[in-house]
């Protein structure tokens, strides 16, 4: 404490006590959007970890095999590949349309 601070009686200023290891605090509005459906905060920060950490794994093992996939198109374990399937079949229509109407070359 400074002279100035004793000589006029001012304290420190009060700090918060730490969390204890096993606790962590979490910004107002991260709560907010994580307790929005109702589930209570310690369930869905739960949950969210647990994917967080499944995902990370899951993008690890995938490089260990040699995939690099962009994560905008990694698809949920399990998940149907319809649509893919579906996106490759109209490329090649498409192809196979403007292969047909176009002029011979030559």
């Amino acid at each position: 404490m400074s002279f100035l601070a004793r000589l006029f009686g001012s304290r420190p200023a009060e700090v918060a006590p730490a969390p204890a290891p096993t606790r962590v605090v979490i910004a107002d509005d991260l709560a907010e959007r994580l307790t929005a459906t109702g589930t209570p905060l310690a369930e869905a920060v739960d949950a969210a970890l647990r994917r967080h950490l499944d995902a990370e794994r899951r993008a690890a093992e995938a490089e260990l095999r040699g995939e690099r996939i962009p994560f905008w198109l990694r698809r949920e374990q399990g998940g149907s590949a319809e649509m893919e399937d579906e996106l490759r079949d109209r490329i090649a229509q498409r192809r196979s349309a403007d292969d047909s109407s176009a002029p011979p070359r030559g």
